[in-house]
């Protein structure tokens, strides 16, 4: 081979894959705001498994949760019917009490300014539901920010209040569905 064809070829490789990187790494959902039960949530999730995400109760158990780059999938989902972005998003994270708790949360981003933004959040402390939450038949059970002792798992599911879903889709993700997940 030629030194100027490899170089090129190089120079084209570097592209391709610095191209694919940045697509990446606009793949995110981030905001904040009121959950339907009237818990407060910030989330940043990025599909390369980087983020935070914090719900804290308003209900006098004092549960929270702190997920702090925790990440373990990220996943764009088909839109809706009527074409509104989705993502799924699970996470390791951590209570109040430093205890181990999995996360399991939709979002749905209807546009702007946000008003009928939907999540689906879903907590569990048992670990063979790590990447599934919502999978745990206990979630149903309980209300997340009901009053309730959160011990065994919850749910919190509707329209954000004071507050915005805003999920960023690069250019990869517009061509197929992205899935990272780390274990």
């Amino acid at each position: 081979m030629k030194p100027r064809f490899r170089t090129t070829m190089a120079a084209a490789a570097l592209v391709v894959i610095l191209g694919a990187s940045a697509a990446i790494a606009l793949d995110q959902t981030n905001g904040s705001g009121l959950t339907n039960e009237g818990a407060s949530l910030g989330f940043n999730a990025k599909a390369n498994l980087k983020g935070n995400i914090t719900y804290i109760s308003h209900d006098g158990t004092h549960f929270k949760v702190f997920c702090r780059d925790g990440l373990t999938a990220y996943r764009n989902q088909k839109p809706t019917g009527q074409g509104h972005l989705r993502t799924r998003v699970t996470a390791t994270c951590k209570d109040q009490d430093g205890k181990t708790i999995y996360a399991e949360i939709y979002f749905i981003d209807r546009g702007e300014p946000g008003k009928r933004d939907v999540e689906r959040i879903f907590f569990t402390y048992d670990d063979a539901f790590a990447l599934d939450a919502n999978g745990d038949p206990d979630v149903w059970l309980t209300t997340c920010n009901s009053g309730v002792s959160i011990t065994e798992a919850c749910h919190d599911v509707g329209i954000i209040s004071k507050g915005n879903v805003q999920i960023h889709k690069g250019k990869s993700a517009a061509q197929k569905w992205t899935r990272v997940t780390r274990r």
